[in-house]
């Protein structure tokens, strides 16, 4: 008892002991301080629950926390108030406390000049604009109208709102989503290398580059103001092999940070030199990346996707506001195919050797671009999968998993990569399932769900098999 002074007659809660009976609470007062040895923290919960309690009695209590040790960490530029308003001046309603008819409450309140917004005492200058009854904050940009034809921006020293005329981009079209308007992409492209690299392009061309240093993958190419500038870049390597090659790395570019997901750290990424586990968001929100499935994605605020299985299949999704605009191994993104192979100098390469090279960003140690060579007996081996319902023939069975995706996904590209690789490395299951995996992987894009693929024996540890096979370090 003599550790509970507030609780006494003539202490800071002495006027409310007749209107609500204190025993009750200086009971479990004591109990809390005996369960914990004694914790502060759990004396300061008990003492503010009985002061709540009076206070919403109307009991008037005097400052009891200094009493007992137990101040109210108040935020910056805020003080503590034993009976403050109950209705805090904010950006919405800076005139609220005068208007309130509830009564005073215990508060951190903003000193003057200053109001409550998310939780923060800001200067009343900083509270932006109020527009149709939203806030919006000093200099930020919104459309102004459901269908995007008034563009609106929030001055910050007048705090009045200024629209004018304005529409979405080329690839563009407006939608509402989460109750506010803005311009979203009409449509996405993909590109993915995968495999000894077996390359799809932006506008549907496949085409082999077994170059094993490092390439642009993709990057913004004309220089337009409303596009943000970006580079996607590719590391392949041989692991072994001098006539083929697999992606190492895959490093991205964006808005000053780079960002690098590598073989050489399995399940996490790079961000500017530093090691990171998923998923991380960068401070502005204007980059996330996350696990999905076996992969890393990347994604960016304006709709750009990079996804890299850690191992060797790279898919990268550009919206539509890019088409025509992009370059490097992925292609211009034009709806055209006979231009795809599309050197750094603007001339139509004349085979994907000579393409690839182009775009060579930086020679890496031992790196070569030879020529795609054949396999000796890769006819006997196309003939024989084709027959097979499992291994690379799997891609091509009107029976098996994949069956549904045919219509929408072409699998005959697939299988041609899969065999390829199959014969370079004598079938090694490893190889096999990284060539299903991509064809999975187009299949899911196109919006077709395939059947279960893989099974205890096959694939399902496929991970271990890349190890085993040296093509996964350990």
């Amino acid at each position: 008892d003599t550790t509970l002074p507030s609780f006494k007659a003539g202490g800071p809660f002495s006027r409310c002991h007749s209107m609500i009976d204190p025993k009750i609470y200086l009971d479990n007062c004591v109990y809390e301080l005996c369960m914990s040895d004694g914790h502060q923290e759990m004396l300061c919960q008990a003492l503010t629950s009985y002061a709540d309690a009076c206070r919403g009695e109307g009991v008037d209590i005097s400052e009891w926390r200094t009493l007992v040790g137990c101040s109210l960490p108040c935020p910056e530029n805020s003080q503590y108030q034993l009976c403050g308003s109950a209705c805090p001046a904010t950006c919405n309603d800076q005139a609220a406390p005068d208007n309130c008819s509830l009564p005073c409450v215990e508060t951190c309140q903003c000193n003057e000049g200053f109001v409550l917004d998310a939780g923060k005492c800001i200067r009343k200058a900083g509270c932006g604009c109020e527009f149709q009854g939203h806030l919006y904050a000093p200099g930020e940009q919104f459309w102004g109208d459901s269908t995007c034809t008034r563009r609106c921006v929030c001055d910050p020293q007048s705090r009045q709102v200024s629209c004018e005329a304005a529409g979405c981009r080329t690839g563009e079209q407006c939608q509402v989503k989460k109750g506010f308007p803005n311009c979203y992409p009409t449509g996405y492209a993909s590109c993915t290398a995968s495999g000894d690299p077996h390359y799809t392009s932006f506008d549907g061309q496949r085409f082999d580059f077994q170059g094993s240093c490092l390439y642009q993958l993709a990057g913004r190419c004309q220089e337009r103001e409303e596009l943000v500038d970006f580079q996607v870049l590719v590391q392949n390597d041989n692991r072994g092999f001098r006539a083929v090659s697999f992606t190492r790395a895959v490093e991205v570019r964006v808005y000053g940070v780079n960002i690098t997901v590598s073989r050489d750290y399995p399940g996490r990424v790079l961000v500017n030199g530093v090691l990171i586990n998923l998923p991380y968001s960068t401070d502005d929100g204007k980059i996330s990346m996350y696990r999905r499935g076996q992969d890393a994605a990347i994604q960016t605020d304006f709709h750009l996707t990079i996804a890299f299985d850690w191992q060797g299949r790279v898919t990268l999704t550009a919206p539509s506001t890019y088409a025509g605009s992009l370059c490097g191994l992925c292609g211009n993104f034009n709806g055209d195919k006979g231009d795809e192979l599309t050197m750094r100098d603007g001339r139509v390469a004349p085979n994907a050797t000579a393409f690839g090279q182009s775009w060579r960003v930086a020679e890496t140690p031992d790196c070569t671009e030879p020529e795609k060579q054949e396999c000796s007996n890769l006819a006997a081996i196309d003939r024989h999968q084709r027959k097979i319902q499992g291994e690379c023939g799997m891609i091509l069975s009107t029976a098996g998993p994949f069956r549904e995706c045919h219509r929408k996904v072409p699998p005959e590209g697939y299988f041609q990569d899969c065999i390829y690789d199959y014969c370079f490395f004598r079938g090694q299951q490893a190889v096999v399932c990284q060539n299903l995996a991509s064809y999975a992987a187009a299949c899911q894009a196109a919006g077709v769900t395939i059947e279960p693929w893989r099974s205890n024996r096959f694939c399902e540890s496929y991970q271990i098999g890349l190890t085993r096979c040296g093509l996964k370090e350990s």
